[in-house]
C-alpha cells in the first residue's frame, strides 16, 4: 500500500520505517525540514536501538522518503498515519493544536483528491476527540462527507521507548476503532504481515483504551 505517516517525532518514525520494511511504500510528513532531510539522507532524527539501520535500509530500498509538502503525501497515498504529539496542558488537558492543524491541511489536500482516502489517528487523544475535533477539521477544509467520501479510524499505538522495534512487530494486539467497514478493512490490510490479535470495535471504544 502507499501510505503517509505524518508527525516524524518517535512513534511515527517508527511506524514509518516499519511499515517500510512491511513491504508498504511510505512516504514521511513534518513540519520540520530538519528531520525531512536527516530521513532522506538515511538517518533516523530520533534516538532508539535498531532505527537509524533500518530507516538508512528503506531508504536506500526506496521504500521510505520524506517531505515537508502535506499536498503531495495525499495525492500519492491510499492511507494517512497521523502520529503528531498531544503534549500536556499545566490543567493536564491534551493539547490538540497539533493534530487539528495537520487534520486542517489534509482536509485541504482532500478537497483535490477525487480518489477515497483513509485517515488514520496515532496520536494519544481522549475519548470524544475524533467525532469533536479530527472529522470536524477535515470535513470543513475538504468540503467532503467522513463515512462516505473518505474514511477516519482510530489505531492507538503501545510502542515503548528502548524496543518500539519490537513492539511494533509483537504487540499484544492490534487495535483499529471505525464506524464503517471499508476503512477498517483498509487498516486491517496495513496489518496483513503483523502477528497478533486484530480487534476492531466503534471508535469511541477505542480511544478509551489507553485511558
Amino acid at each position: 500500500m502507499k501510505l503517509s505517516v505524518f508527525g516524524l517525532g518517535y512513534v511515527g518514525c517508527v511506524s514509518a520505517a516499519c511499515f517500510a520494511r512491511e513491504g508498504h511504500e511510505v512516504l514521511g510528513v513534518d513540519v520540520n525540514a530538519t528531520k525531512v532531510q536527516i530521513i532522506n539522507s538515511g538517518k533516523s532524527p530520533i534516538v532508539e536501538h535498531g532505527i537509524d539501520e533500518l530507516i538508512g535500509e528503506m531508504v536506500r530500498a526506496k521504500h521510505l522518503r520524506a517531505t515537508s509538502d502535506s499536498a503531495e503525501a495525499i495525492a500519492n497515498s491510499q492511507i494517512s498515519l497521523v502520529c503528531v504529539g498531544t503534549p500536556s496542558n499545566a490543567n493536564g488537558s491534551l493539547d490538540l493544536e497539533y493534530v487539528r492543524r495537520v487534520c486542517e491541511e489534509i482536509g485541504e489536500a482532500l478537497a483535490a483528491k477525487p480518489e477515497r482516502h483513509t485517515v488514520v489517528i496515532r496520536s494519544t487523544m481522549l475519548p470524544g476527540t475524533i467525532e469533536g475535533v479530527v472529522i470536524p477539521a477535515l470535513e470543513l477544509r475538504s468540503g467532503k462527507k467522513a463515512g462516505t467520501d473518505f474514511g477516519v479510524c482510530i489505531n492507538p499505538e503501545f510502542l515503548r521507548e528502548g524496543t518500539s522495534l519490537k513492539d511494533f512487530y509483537a504487540p499484544p494486539f492490534t487495535l483499529i476503532g471505525a464506524d464503517e467497514e471499508s476503512a477498517a478493512q483498509t487498516v486491517a490490510d496495513l496489518y496483513s504481515r503483523i502477528d497478533a490479535p486484530l480487534f476492531v470495535t466503534p471508535i469511541k471504544a477505542a480511544e478509551m483504551v489507553k485511558y
